[in-house]
C-alpha cells in the first residue's frame, strides 16, 4: 500500500471537513436535541457528489474510490455522525444495487439516490433478531408476478423517508433481497427512537403489511439474499470505524484545546505530566486505528473480501474511539460532565460503533470462526 495519499483524496478530505463546519455545525445543537438533518442540507449532500461517491457516473455517481469514501467518512463524523450515517446508508444501498442490480433497477434507483432525491435504507434487522439470518421473521410470499411481504424491521435508519429499501425476507428456507419502495401501500414507520447518541439520523421501525412488490425487484437471485449482505456489512463495518475516527480525532483535539486553556497554580494543566501521558497516548492509538482503518478501506477498494479484516479493524477502531472519549473525559474533569462542552457528546457518541454494524462480540465470533476454520 501506498501510505502517501492523492492529491484528489487530499481535496476530498479537505472539501468535506470544510462542508462540515459550514453546513453541519451550525445546527448540531438542534440535532442533539431531537431535530433530524435538515432536508436541505441533505439537498447540498448531493450538489456536492457525497451520496453517489461509490457508484458509477453514469447514473450520476462519482466513483471516487473506497479510501477517498471512508476519509469524507471521518471528516463528517467529526462535527456530528448524523452526515456520516446519511452518507453511508445512501451509498452502500447505491452500491448494492449497482453491484447486483439489473440495468432498470439501477436507472430506477440509483441515480435518484445520487441526486438526492431517493434516501435508500438496509432492512434487516427484527425486534427477535439482530445478526442472525436464520431468526429472520419477515416473509415473502410469490403470488403471480408479485412478492407478498409481511414483517416488522427494526431500526431501520431513514426508513420513513422515500427511496428504495433493501428487505430481506425469508421463503421458506431461502432468504431473498427485495427492493422495496418505502411508503407504498402496506408501509408505515412508528417514530424515531430516542438514542443516546446517533443523534440527528430518524431510525425507527418499519412495518409492512401485505406489502406488493413485482417480482423484477428481486436483487441479484433467490436465496441470495444473506451473500447480498455480507457485502453490505463488510463496507459498513469500515464505515463505522471512519465515525470512530472522526470522534477519537475530536476527542483529541477538544482535549488538547482545553488542556491549553484550563489553569492550575497560574499554570495551564497541559504542562502536568499526566495530562500530557493521557494526551500522548490516545495520538498514538488514534494514529494506529486511523492507518488500520485506511489499510482495509484500500484492500476493499482494490476488490479484496475483507470480511476477516473489517471485523478486525471494527473491534479494535471502535474500541479506540470510545477509550479516547473516556480519556477526554478525564481530562476535561467535572466539565467533561456537563453539555457545555463538546466532549460529553463525543463520549455518548463513540459507544455507538461498539454496537452498530454487528457488536463486538459478534466481530469477535466471525474472526475466531474464520482463522479457526
Amino acid at each position: 500500500m501506498d501510505f502517501n495519499l492523492t492529491t484528489e483524496q487530499k481535496l476530498i478530505q479537505k472539501a468535506t471537513r470544510d462542508f462540515a463546519e459550514k453546513e453541519i455545525a451550525p445546527v448540531v445543537l438542534e440535532m442533539e436535541k431531537g431535530a433530524p438533518l435538515p432536508d436541505n442540507v441533505i439537498e447540498k449532500m448531493a450538489k456536492a457528489k457525497l451520496l453517489g461517491m461509490l457508484a458509477p457516473r453514469k447514473y450520476g455517481g462519482t466513483d471516487t474510490g473506497y479510501l477517498a469514501y471512508i476519509m469524507a467518512n471521518e471528516q463528517f463524523s467529526y462535527v456530528i455522525t448524523a452526515c456520516s450515517f446519511v452518507m453511508v446508508v445512501c451509498n452502500s444501498i447505491a452500491e448494492a444495487i449497482n453491484r447486483f442490480g439489473t440495468e432498470e433497477q439501477k436507472e430506477k434507483y440509483v441515480r435518484g439516490i445520487c441526486e438526492g432525491k431517493l434516501m435508500g435504507s438496509l432492512s434487516f434487522t427484527e425486534p427477535s433478531t439482530g445478526s442472525d439470518p436464520k431468526a429472520l421473521a419477515t416473509t415473502a410470499v410469490l403470488a403471480g408476478d408479485h412478492w407478498v411481504i409481511n414483517g416488522t424491521k427494526r431500526f431501520n435508519t431513514l426508513g420513513a423517508y422515500n427511496g428504495p429499501a433493501l428487505v430481506f425476507a425469508r421463503e421458506g428456507d431461502s432468504v431473498h433481497c427485495i427492493i422495496v419502495d418505502k411508503n407504498c401501500e402496506g408501509w408505515s414507520s412508528s417514530k424515531p427512537w430516542d438514542f443516546m447518541g446517533y443523534r440527528g439520523t430518524p431510525t425507527v421501525d418499519s412495518f409492512l403489511k401485505d406489502v406488493r412488490v413485482p417480482i423484477g425487484n428481486l436483487l441479484l437471485e433467490k436465496g441470495k439474499g444473506f451473500e447480498i449482505l455480507l457485502k453490505i456489512i463488510s463496507g459498513a463495518r469500515i464505515s463505522s470505524c471512519a465515525r470512530s475516527l472522526g470522534l477519537g480525532q475530536a476527542a483529541l483535539d477538544e482535549s488538547i484545546k482545553y488542556a491549553k486553556q484550563r489553569t492550575r497554580r497560574g499554570s495551564p494543566i497541559a504542562s502536568m505530566m499526566s495530562i500530557q501521558g493521557m494526551i500522548a497516548e490516545m495520538a498514538s492509538r488514534l494514529e494506529a486505528a486511523r492507518w488500520l482503518t485506511y489499510r482495509t478501506a484500500f484492500l476493499r477498494e482494490k476488490g479484496g473480501d475483507v470480511l476477516l479484516e473489517s471485523a478486525m479493524t471494527k473491534i479494535f477502531v471502535t474500541r479506540t474511539a470510545k477509550e479516547l472519549a473516556d480519556m477526554g473525559i478525564q481530562i476535561h474533569g467535572a466539565y467533561g460532565f456537563t453539555k457545555d462542552f463538546k466532549i460529553e457528546r463525543i463520549y455518548r457518541a463513540a459507544k455507538e460503533g461498539e454496537i452498530v454494524e454487528g457488536s463486538s462480540e459478534i466481530q469477535r465470533t466471525i474472526v475466531a470462526s474464520m482463522l479457526l476454520a
